[in-house]
């Protein structure tokens, strides 16, 4: 069974330093995946305190404003967590299990932006660590949400002399 990560834990993989290769917009680009109604990429990157992550992007081949943004932890033994998680807008709703249990208000949602947030006390009682979300107006679209996501994970990109991950020859 895999560990529980703390806040502390997480908070620092999240804030790592993860430089991306000169290739990483290539490496990224989504394929679709055959019966699938999405595409999917991901890539393997190292942490400058070497600890190594995984981010992977899907989006949904119908709707463009269906998509996940992912940042996971890849532990020594090969256990995988999701630090965070960016989605868009997606039909299925999404509750905070902790919080509608304790009867919070606006715990659950649905066809929204959010953002998911691995927590330590998530895991404790057995729910994924990633199970908590906020809903965000941070972006409104895949393109906005990929500035943020690499903004706010410790994402490093390489020069100038990359192809820019924004333009519409990027990766959405």
């Amino acid at each position: 069974m895999p560990r529980t990560l703390t806040d502390d834990e997480i908070t620092s993989f999240v804030a790592e330093s993860k430089p991306l290769r000169k290739n990483w917009t290539t490496r990224l680009r989504p394929r679709t995946k055959s019966n699938y109604q999405h595409a999917q990429r991901d890539l393997e990157v190292q942490g400058e305190a070497g600890n190594c992550f995984r981010i992977i992007i899907r989006q949904n081949a119908i709707n463009r404003l269906d998509f996940s943004l992912i940042l996971t932890f890849k532990d020594t033994d090969g256990s995988e967590f999701v630090l965070r998680r960016y989605n868009g807008k997606h039909p299925s709703q999404h509750t905070n299990r902790l919080e509608k249990a304790r009867g919070e208000p606006n715990s659950s949602f649905r066809n929204r932006f959010h953002i998911h947030k691995g927590t330590q006390r998530y895991q404790e009682p057995g729910l994924p660590i990633d199970g908590y979300a906020e809903v965000t107006t941070e972006y409104a679209s895949f393109d906005t949400a990929l500035q943020a996501f690499v903004q706010s994970n410790g994402i490093v990109l390489p020069g100038d002399d990359e192809p820019s991950l924004f333009d519409p020859k990027g990766v959405a």
